[in-house]
């Protein structure tokens, strides 16, 4: 790759795991699931697909399955430690990818509570990484594809707008980009009604660059 291309972290939860590229301790996605999920490389992930249509290259990727952003749960994305793992050995990232919120959700953390731990992350971003360009998600949910999953956990669609609407409130309040992807009303494929299949990880990429997530 060129010297130019910009590095890129991400940091999120289950949606955005990968065997080898995130902390092995939090793993959703990998190859050896790959006949089930459809996501069998890091290649069909959503965040891989997002840093090669910006041009980029990924530095780090400090996301967790079952993670939340508040402190409701257990390594949260506020947390000081997860994002000094933004970064490889001494090398900051240009640009951070955060996609995170719906174990809040799926919790029932209150949406104010998840607005202030929101708020905080970001101002630990900025502290941390001053001059990286931030881009945060807004959440959705997926339709369910065929799929050999029986745990289902499309409900957590009818709660996300307070949550969302905290998320869109600590971006502006923090002067970092959105990506609005709640805006568009639109779904992707997954397993379960949260986790993209190969089909769905597409889908998210795109809603993704389509609502302002590109440089």
């Amino acid at each position: 790759m060129s010297d130019t291309k910009k590095y890129i972290s991400v940091l999120g939860d289950s949606i955005s795991t990968f065997d080898g590229f995130t902390p092995p301790g939090g793993v959703y996605y990998g190859p050896s699931f790959g006949d089930i999920t459809g996501v069998s490389s890091p290649e069909d992930t959503w965040w891989m697909q997002v840093i090669r249509a910006m041009g980029g290259r990924l530095l780090a990727n400090n996301s967790w399955s079952g993670s939340t952003v508040s402190m409701v749960g257990s390594l949260p994305a506020c947390s000081p430690s997860r994002i000094r793992k933004l970064a490889v050995e001494g090398v900051t990232p240009d640009h951070i990818l955060v996609l995170a919120g719906l174990n809040d959700v799926n919790m029932y953390a209150d949406p104010q509570a998840f607005g202030a731990d929101y708020r905080t992350m970001l101002d630990r971003i900025r502290a941390a990484y001053p001059q990286a360009q931030v881009t945060c998600g807004t959440l959705t949910t997926g339709y369910l594809s065929a799929t050999p999953f029986t745990h289902q956990l499309g409900h957590v669609r009818d709660r996300l707008e307070p949550y969302n609407e905290a998320i869109r409130t600590a971006v502006a309040e923090a002067g970092y980009r959105l990506a609005d992807i709640a805006r568009l009303d639109r779904r992707y494929a997954s397993m379960d009604g949260l986790h993209p299949n190969g089909e769905g990880m597409g889908q998210l990429a795109r809603f993704w660059l389509e609502s302002g997530g590109a440089l």
